[in-house]
This record gives structure tokens, C-alpha cells and sequence, in this order.
């Protein structure tokens, strides 16, 4: 006979010598309803949908871009790069400069998206040359910088 068959052989027979269990007491005590939320001991958010409970982040769900030719999620490090500038996952990205190259028109489009590059730099620059100009005679202190002068001199005579 099996294992299991003289288990149960001998719990019948009431000689088995070890507990037997019953039943199964959760963690918790409390019954969710669909659509509750909590905060349970460690501040973090969950919420019952479908049944089964589900952690309440305030980061969106990853994935939730899609390439606008294949309509492919993007999920791979490398599609998100290539879709944060062309909004094209890496292989239709790849596709689409293959089909300029054979036109002929790829040189000249990656000469305009330099110069989009470039123009967008030199608004940045000029923002924070501006904001640069506006607090200069702010955060430069003619008292500090004489003291500190006046110090170095006094160190020198010392010397």
C-alpha cells in the first residue's frame, strides 16, 4: 500500500499520530468588497478588482505606449528610447530610415532633425542666460567677497 492509503487507513482507524487540519484561518479578518480601498500598516494602497486585490500606485502601468505603425506595446528599453523621439518602436524606426535610404531623401532628414536638435538647444541656453542675467546682482555678495579678501591679506602680512 501507498503512503498516502496508510495515512488515511490510520486516520480512520484513530491510531494516526500527528494533528490533522481542518480548516484555514486567514491573515486577515476582515472580507474586501469589490472596489474598496485601503492603506494597509506600511502606507501602501490596495484596491479589490476582480475578486483579487491590487496594489494602487501612482505610477502609470508600463506599456502603455504603442508604436503608431505595428500598434506594438512598448515594453523593451530599446523601443522606449526609440519611441520617446520618433513615437515608432526600433524595428518600424529602422524600416522607415531603410525606405528613405533607398529613396534618397535620408541624408537631408537627418540634417533637419539636427537642426531641430540644435534650435531646441539654443532656446534652452538662452533661457538660462536670461535667467542667469536676472539674478546676478542677487546672488553676488560684495561683503562676503571683501571679508573673505581682507582675511587672505591679513594671513599674508602674518606670514
Amino acid at each position: 500500500m501507498g503512503k498516502n492509503i496508510e495515512r488515511v487507513q490510520s486516520m480512520i482507524d484513530g491510531t494516526y499520530q500527528r494533528k490533522i487540519q481542518t480548516g484555514y484561518k486567514g491573515k486577515t479578518l476582515t472580507q474586501r468588497e469589490e472596489g474598496e480601498e485601503w492603506t494597509d500598516g506600511n502606507g501602501k494602497k490596495w484596491k479589490i478588482v476582480k475578486g483579487k486585490r491590487k496594489q494602487i500606485t501612482t505610477m502609470p502601468d508600463r506599456g502603455l505606449d504603442k508604436c503608431d505603425d505595428c500598434k506594438k506595446l512598448i515594453l523593451k528599453k530599446r523601443d522606449q528610447e526609440t519611441w520617446n523621439r520618433f513615437n515608432k518602436c526600433f524595428y518600424c524606426q529602422l524600416n522607415f530610415e531603410c525606405e528613405m535610404k533607398e529613396q534618397g531623401i535620408w541624408k537631408e532628414w537627418v540634417q533637419e532633425q539636427e537642426k531641430t536638435r540644435w534650435s531646441t538647444i539654443e532656446k534652452e541656453v538662452q533661457v538660462i542666460l536670461k535667467e542667469m542675467k536676472e539674478h546676478a546682482d542677487q546672488s553676488f555678495d560684495k561683503s562676503i567677497a571683501n571679508s573673505m579678501t581682507n582675511e587672505n591679506l591679513s594671513m599674508k602680512v602674518k606670514n
